[in-house]
């Protein structure tokens, strides 16, 4: 993957509007990533943590440092972009991937700095994983 078409074909986020949610406590990177998404066309569902993943839906932090209500219903969710740490929470980007797996086939990339980090989420069930230098140098070109 080295083109913004190669990432954003890979998650299917070419041609039609999807619901994107996008799980980031960098605030800089979480707005820039909003904002090329939403310049595509998308909707964006931005959190800065996951409390939960469950069959009734995706209880996360909002910008504000507040629960979101209500719930994000999972099947809302078409595609997930994904830090691992989630800062002052227990869940984090793999346990997130697992729990979601269970009630989800959407594409998720795996976002972190530490490569160890990305490799388990790819192993909990990432569609794929970058650094996040990596991702922001492709989507940011």
């Amino acid at each position: 993957m080295n083109t913004a078409e190669d990432v954003l074909g890979m998650l299917e986020l070419l041609g039609r509007p999807r619901c994107v949610l996008v799980v980031e406590d960098q605030l800089s990177w979480l707005w820039a990533l909003t904002t090329i998404l939403e310049e595509r066309g998308h909707t964006v569902v931005p959190m800065i943590g996951v409390l939960t993943v469950d069959a009734t839906g995706i209880e996360g932090i909002g910008l504000d440092g507040k629960v979101i209500s209500p719930r994000i219903p999972v099947a809302d969710i078409h595609v997930v972009f994904l830090d691992y740490n989630f800062a002052g929470l227990k869940m984090n980007g793999a346990s997130f991937m697992r729990d979601f797996r269970l009630h989800s086939n959407a594409p998720v990339m795996g976002m972190s700095s530490d490569r160890a980090f990305n490799t388990h989420m790819k192993e909990s069930g990432a569609t794929a994983a970058m650094q996040k230098s990596h991702l922001k140098q492709i989507l940011l070109a």
